[in-house]
């Protein structure tokens, strides 16, 4: 499979980024950052890895983002979007917090999962496979982080929309929800029942592209032992 990944340079990304390079897939590896997008290639150049400098930020972005894909490198059998901001990640409560605050929540996490499926999706073609990733709260609110919640359960939401969507283009979404804190070998976890290895999401990853009917979704999740 050709896979267009956008947020490879990111902890997600990047776990689903090693699983396909290591299966033989070709990864075109999808990053704001030169700079980081330089560090892959020169850790995975030769397994067939390609990279792409662009964004999702607004619909002319993804637009561009698009076109170089598709010109450069053909239309994917499918994409992975490991979108998320960790910048606004932090303790926020609804009450007492700026409404402007709120909303730039939704435009670092929300927003640009809507504008990368609009610009994507419709390029997989039949027998395509689009795969985004969620966290694992919309249905809790951990203490300050109401914002997060919110932002988690729209996206829950737009998945189901897209794969509703989706259907009339004879492609396949599917939505991904990480129950716990990813774990690295550079951040390994202090806790190994709320985490789960990086090796393990890519690999989950890797199979819902591989066989999607095995995964008939389009909500599907990976917890970690405690929230199992």
């Amino acid at each position: 499979m050709t896979v267009c990944v956008l947020g490879a340079t990111g902890m997600v990304g990047n776990a689903v980024l090693k699983e396909l390079l290591n299966a033989g897939h070709r990864v075109i590896a999808v990053s704001r950052s030169t700079e980081k997008l330089a560090d892959i290639r020169s850790r995975y150049g030769s397994k067939g890895i390609e990279t792409l400098v662009g964004d999702v930020a607004s619909d002319d972005t993804a637009t561009q983002l698009r076109e170089a894909l598709v010109g450069q490198f053909g239309k994917p059998d499918g994409v992975v979007a490991a979108l998320s901001s960790p910048t606004v990640d932090r303790p926020t409560k609804v009450l007492g917090s700026p409404t402007e605050l709120l909303r730039q929540t939704f435009d670092s996490n929300f927003y640009p999962h809507v504008v990368a499926a609009k610009a994507l999706i419709p390029q997989l073609g039949e027998g395509g496979v689009y795969v985004g990733i969620n966290g694992g709260l919309p249905d809790f609110v951990l203490p300050g982080m109401a914002n997060v919640t919110m932002t988690q359960s729209a996206l829950r939401s737009l998945y189901l929309a897209l794969a509703q969507e989706a259907s009339d283009l004879r492609c396949q979404v599917r939505m991904l929800g990480i129950f716990g804190l990813v774990a690295t070998r550079d951040h390994p976890s202090k806790d190994a029942n709320r985490s789960i290895p990086d090796n393990e999401v890519g690999h989950r990853v890797l199979e819902i592209l591989r066989n999607p009917t095995q995964f008939p979704g389009p909500l599907l999740s990976i917890k970690a032992h405690a929230y199992s």
